[in-house]
């Protein structure tokens, strides 16, 4: 093999292994999601009459079911940076997912939807108030 040849194949080897941690780093990166579980949210449970009372014993069996819950379908992620927790108004939670973290998701009986997380901004003044939001959903 001629030196140039050489040298083109130890360039040509050097730079695939530069460009696998990049393609690497690109393919984990994570994301805000919104991840919504189909077990209703404790509201729900709320009769008409008396509202909900959240520290009650039901509403705290209630709670932890839902907790278990989340726990079993964050297991399905266990390396996602979790970043809040839902159990009252709605049941899910939010965290910094992968494409593929999402799609094992998806795939869980458990899960209702997977939503990419978004931020609304409140208008202060000049507008007309109004906040217009539109459902993303990935699912």
């Amino acid at each position: 093999m001629s030196t140039f040849r050489l040298s083109i194949a130890i360039l040509a080897g050097m730079a695939s292994i530069h460009a696998l941690p990049a393609a690497a780093q690109a393919a984990a990166a994570r994301l805000s999601y919104l991840v919504q579980l189909r077990a209703p949210p404790l509201a729900s449970q709320a009769d008409g009459v008396h509202g909900l009372d959240t520290h009650s014993d039901a509403a705290r069996r209630y709670t932890a079911q839902l907790e278990a819950q989340q726990r079993a379908v964050l297991a399905l992620v266990p390396d996602a940076p979790v970043q809040y927790r839902y159990t009252v108004t709605f049941n899910g939670f939010a965290a910094m997912l992968t494409p593929a973290e999402v799609a094992r998701l998806k795939a869980s009986p458990d899960v209702a939807r997977v939503s990419p997380g978004t931020v609304e901004h409140m208008q202060d003044g000049g507008g007309n108030g109004k906040v217009q939001t539109r459902p993303q959903d990935q699912r």
